[in-house]
């Protein structure tokens, strides 16, 4: 888990840059770091969140990838809630 000064630095370097911000809380989401999401420590939010091992109390394999709206609509092909299209992969 990194420290909160080296999350917001790398925050406002992919901001200063336009880079997405992907951060991997597999490991450190819901609660195993005493806040919801490591990220909370520094006060960010990550443009894509990977999840995981915790959605389902370990009863099952489970992940999820979250995103913010902007990143969201241009996966989709959208520009908006009203025109985008469902990301759609495998067969």
């Amino acid at each position: 888990f990194y420290s909160a000064d080296y999350l917001k630095q790398v925050r406002e370097i992919c901001d200063k840059h336009g880079v997405l911000l992907i951060l991997d809380e597999i490991a450190t989401g819901f609660g195993r770091t005493g806040e919801w999401f490591g990220c909370n420590h520094a006060g960010i939010s990550p443009d894509i969140m990977c999840l995981g091992k915790a959605l389902t109390g370990g009863y099952m394999t489970m992940g999820a990838t979250i995103a913010t709206d902007e990143v969201a609509y241009g996966v989709s092909g959208g520009i908006d809630s009203n025109s985008s299209v469902p990301l759609m992969h495998g067969p």
